[in-house]
């Protein structure tokens, strides 16, 4: 009897471990380049990462940024708003919106227009010096354009490669004799990279840069306008948090009928109150910065008793009678 109870048990703990984690065909056509972005930017926050000074994206790495972009988009609510975070808004990485910035195509360098060599390797590509030959035929670069300026002439390189993390290689080319000034280079049509629909975030403002950002396990689907890159002072923006098992919790979405409810004060020791129309209120959730829900109430007043809860973070999602929810941030003190 005993070891059949205890052969339940090990049947019990293997399934309550196994993954939900797969990716979807889909993601896999439309968002492995976002995958291999998001990978890049975790590996340069990182100096200590064992691909920091790789230029080749180690593929057996994408699978779990494949994996949890599949849960969202798969999500078992099939939840309106993220399903117009992929197919209306087509929201997806922008180089430019880390911190850091992830360049995977370009690099820029200058020479000195004395340099011997500087004719041929404008006209032909080919220097004739080693050290940079080498590095043009190994990452398959060619010249897409180069300036002269009255001391020095300026090239703008591309990798054939459809992904390389160029900043690896900016000591490589540094190292090349007559060679200065050694950067990477993001295009411009790179950083404008929103396709989606038309969508004003104020009249006049379309939407024209969106980014995906990943802090711990929850993503941000963001669109962007006004000033764009470099301002964007205009944004909309949507916290997915998927789980290590890609279960997905909805955590911050303000596109339905009571967006307009507040809570005050925030941060508070004790008490919470809701400010605006609660009778649109049918259910009001409290969950863990993990997802972990806390605390469900259907009897919905103004004032929220949070007092028995531990210091820190949470998030408070109230949804409606028609099930749409408002997900609203708060601090115990």
């Amino acid at each position: 009897m005993k070891k059949t109870i205890f052969l339940l048990l090990m049947i019990i703990t293997e399934f309550q471990g196994f993954s939900q984690c797969t990716i979807d065909p889909w993601i896999q056509t439309n968002y492995e380049r976002d995958a291999k972005f998001l990978l890049l930017r975790d590996i340069l926050e990182n100096p200590a990462d064992p691909d920091f000074d790789n230029p080749f994206i180690n593929e057996t790495r994408l699978t779990p940024y494949l994996e949890k972009l599949s849960a969202i988009y798969e999500n078992p609510t099939n939840h309106p708003v993220i399903d117009s975070l992929f197919n209306e808004f087509k929201i997806h990485v922008n180089p430019e919106g880390g911190p850091p910035i992830t360049p995977s195509k370009q690099l820029e360098f200058a020479v000195d227009n004395t340099t011997p060599w500087l004719e041929d390797f404008k006209n032909t590509g080919v220097s004739g010096v080693a050290a940079l030959d080498n590095l043009m035929t190994t990452y398959q670069f060619s010249i897409s354009e180069y300036i002269v300026l009255s001391s020095f002439t300026g090239f703008y390189i591309e990798t054939g490669y459809d992904f390389l993390n160029v900043s690896a290689l900016v000591d490589d080319f540094e190292a090349v004799p007559d060679v200065f000034y050694v950067g990477t280079y993001i295009p411009i049509e790179a950083r404008f990279n929103y396709t989606g629909i038309p969508y004003e975030l104020e009249p006049g403002e379309f939407v024209e840069v969106c980014n995906i950002v990943i802090n711990e396990d929850i993503f941000t689907f963001g669109i962007f306008a006004g000033d764009c890159p470099v301002g964007c002072y205009l944004s909309k923006t949507w916290d997915i948090q998927v789980s290590e098992n890609c279960e997905v919790t909805v955590l911050d979405v303000l596109e339905n009928d009571i967006a307009k409810l507040s809570i005050y004060p925030n941060p508070t020791s004790d008490k919470l109150y809701l400010s605006g129309n609660t009778s649109e209120i049918e259910l009001l959730q409290i969950f863990s910065i993990h997802g972990k829900l806390i605390q469900k109430l259907n009897n919905i007043s103004e004032e929220i008793d949070i007092s028995t809860l531990s210091s820190g973070l949470y998030f408070l999602k109230l949804s409606s009678k028609e099930g749409k929810p408002n997900n609203l941030k708060f601090i115990k003190k």
